[in-house]
């Protein structure tokens, strides 16, 4: 496969992409057509045809770029140092979020926010409960699960309402502040556990 097709492929995946994101934010992706998003991708169909079988393997591309990008965000989670690790995953998924509007735009307003939201708390609850395991070996796997569950939750959560607001009066900084000091709570749990 030579460079400039490579490109042409790169280019025709991403416009369908970005074309179903937009629809999402205006149907339900129940309702969303091949002819809807090549309409707005500005393809025909035998092209789309060319990239994807159905509307659902566009979703699942989206999810599995979704999925690789929240877990890269997450890698420098550390339960050892909540505050440098929460600053770190908060800020990443910030300027990963601010990178592509689409997606961002996608994950935080479409109807189906809360299904990629949910994905993002289990990939997030899976590493911290991996990291958790290797610090506190003879902790309860199961309470482990359980707290760590709920601590990915709500700063998933909080991430996403501190993203919808708007909010300039709290700025990611504070949030961070608030968000470590929780944290470091249910880690003192898990060390009397």
């Amino acid at each position: 496969m030579s460079m400039l097709t490579d490109k042409r492929i790169v280019k025709t995946r991403a416009a369908i992409k970005t074309a179903f994101l937009k629809l999402a934010l205006e149907k339900d992706i129940g309702k969303i057509t091949v002819s809807h998003i090549t309409e707005k991708a500005e393809i025909n169909r035998s092209t789309f045809y060319l990239h994807y079988s159905d509307v659902y393997t566009v979703l699942q591309d989206i999810e599995k770029e979704i999925e690789t990008k929240i877990s890269s965000c997450i890698q420098s989670l550390d339960v050892n140092n909540v505050y440098d690790s929460t600053c770190s995953v908060f800020t990443n998924l910030t300027e990963t979020l601010n990178e592509s509007p689409e997606l961002k735009n996608f994950i935080l307003y479409s109807n189906s926010s809360q299904y990629i939201i949910s994905k993002i708390k289990n990939i997030f609850t899976e590493k911290a409960l991996s990291a958790a395991v290797e610090i506190y070996p003879d902790a309860d796997k199961s309470t482990l699960l359980y707290l760590l569950t709920f601590t990915s939750s709500g700063i998933i959560d909080t991430y996403v309402k501190w993203a919808h607001t708007k909010d300039d009066t709290t700025s990611l900084e504070s949030l961070i502040k608030t968000v470590t000091e929780l944290t470091q709570n249910v880690l003192e749990i898990i060390k009397i556990k």
